[in-house]
């Protein structure tokens, strides 16, 4: 990998969204099939009142007709800063999430975000949370055309380091690919990446736009999950250096 890919802070990264979830266990009650979080209509109303600091504006996502036992791990409260603009906080049965994008990420800013944010978490809460699933997930998406007029495929290849080959067995032109790969790293992480070809809605180019995510693979305590964090994000931060080209990265940190 080359020693120029160190910058701290890309002025045109590919980022469209960073998130992190948390997700914990939930009692299961086997007579009516169903998954409950004993308290979280209380905790959910906790929560908006500890964060209310920094994020003062809450929306509830759930119909008042559907019990909460129907939503579990599904975002029914959604927390803003102001303005419904990033970052952002987002709270369901079982799950908690910290999304943001590329106009405000630092790292240092989101990881304090989420340390703000899963203190408010558990202080909601009138029981210890379980932790099930950690995620850490980086969302990229860069227009194929950017360094030149260029087949798609060659620069999933030449830039991405991703090779594809249509298959043998079909008789017509390869046309888009969704490839998905998942790598078990040291013995902890997951890593899965998820690339894909598309259009850009706005524009009508052609992109490509990846995953990288990292989940873990073994049980975290509350204890264990920033040193967790952390390595997860130094995984992602060296897949993409290494995954990009020397030129595409130095396209990411010129000021377009």
């Amino acid at each position: 990998m080359s020693s120029k890919k160190n910058a701290a802070f890309l002025v045109n990264a590919p980022l469209k969204e960073v998130l992190f979830e948390l997700r914990w266990n939930l009692d299961y009650i086997p007579s009516q099939r169903i998954f409950d979080d004993p308290g979280f209509d209380e905790a959910a109303m906790a929560f908006t009142n500890s964060c209310q600091q920094d994020f003062k504006k809450a929306i509830i996502l759930k119909p008042p007709s559907i019990p909460i036992t129907a939503l579990a791990y599904q975002v029914t409260h959604r927390f803003f800063k102001g303005a419904e603009k990033y970052p952002l906080y987002q709270l369901g049965p079982g799950v908690f999430t910290v999304n943001d994008n590329n106009k405000n990420y630092k790292w240092r800013d989101f990881n304090k975000l989420i340390g703000s944010g899963t203190s408010c978490l558990r202080n909601s809460f009138d029981r210890e949370l379980v932790i099930n699933r950690v995620e850490l997930r980086y969302i990229d998406s860069v227009d194929i055309n950017c360094l030149g007029d260029t087949d798609k495929f060659e620069f999933l290849h030449k830039h991405l380091n991703i090779s594809i080959e249509p298959y043998k067995f079909v008789d017509g032109n390869l046309k888009g690919i969704r490839v998905d790969r998942t790598f078990e790293v040291g013995d902890q992480l997951n890593l899965n990446l998820s690339i894909a070809t598309g259009v850009d809605m706005d524009t009508t180019e052609e992109i490509a736009i990846w995953h990288t995510f990292v989940n873990n693979r073994v049980p975290l305590t509350w204890d264990s999950l920033n040193a967790w964090i952390e390595s997860a994000h130094d995984l992602c931060s060296q897949t993409f250096k290494k995954m990009t080209s020397q030129k595409l990265y130095e396209y990411f940190n010129t000021k377009v």
